[in-house]
């Protein structure tokens, strides 16, 4: 009897996906994903552990909920005050 339980590996590509960002940013850790479990299989393949990526989605988005609009996008330039 194992007292590890099975955890499923994904791919970087899939990955991305679920994020929504290219595959090339989650290799480089960007997007959050510096902070995920790295597997490697060989030394060309990595993968990610399915419940800690869809933990960081669910984290990411509790975060847009409460932060507040981005000021930037709601100001409006007046070209006669340049």
């Amino acid at each position: 009897m194992s007292l590890l339980t099975k955890k499923t590996r994904i791919a970087a590509k899939q990955v991305a996906e679920i994020i929504g960002c290219s595959e090339k940013t989650v290799h480089n850790g960007g997007a959050g994903t510096a902070q995920l479990t790295r597997i490697r299989n060989g030394s060309r393949q990595i993968r990610f552990i399915l419940e800690e990526v869809l933990a960081l989605v669910e984290k990411q988005e509790k975060y847009a909920q409460r932060r507040p609009p981005s000021l930037t996008a709601n100001k409006h330039i007046d070209s006669t005050s340049i």
